[in-house]
């Protein structure tokens, strides 16, 4: 009888040790940036030519922009840079008021759910517009992707 309670003693601890503690740990962070992430790419001759994933930040930091502000990881098959001559960023038709590669220390878009080591990450502001937001990635060559907030 002894051995079975030290068993089942020994058993517990073992389990209640290997237990993940934060498994089911609610990220509200993590969630809202998923709310307000979209993600597009464009083909050509089924081929991919450009990725883009935008992040609307002013939900997410609803004080620290003055204008409308989103978080744009490109790649692309010119020169993985958003500022080039093949593609342009538009958002209901206006350009960029303000492109930034320094992503404020605030914003760990290092650990959002889309984050790619090979894409490159832009802080990107517009003028204020009217909602619904369609933000535009175009190229010359290969067409474009329409991302809607």
């Amino acid at each position: 009888m002894k051995r079975v309670f030290f068993f089942l003693i020994t058993l517990g601890i073992i389990f209640n040790g290997c237990a993940i503690k934060n498994a089911f740990h609610k990220d509200s962070l993590y969630e809202k940036t998923l709310k307000y992430t979209q993600r597009g790419q464009i083909v050509n001759s089924l081929e991919t030519k450009a990725l883009i994933d935008a992040v609307y930040l002013n939900p997410l930091f609803p004080d620290k922009f003055q204008n409308t502000a989103f978080l744009v990881g490109v790649y692309n098959d010119f020169d993985n840079t958003l500022q080039n001559r093949e593609f342009n960023l538009t958002l209901n038709g206006l350009k960029p008021l303000k492109i930034s590669s320094e992503i404020p220390k605030f914003i760990p878009y290092k650990f959002y759910p889309f984050y790619n080591s090979w894409m490159s990450y832009y802080l990107v502001e517009f003028n204020q517009t009217n909602k619904p937001y369609n933000l535009i990635y175009k190229s010359k060559h290969w067409g474009e992707v329409k991302l809607t907030f």
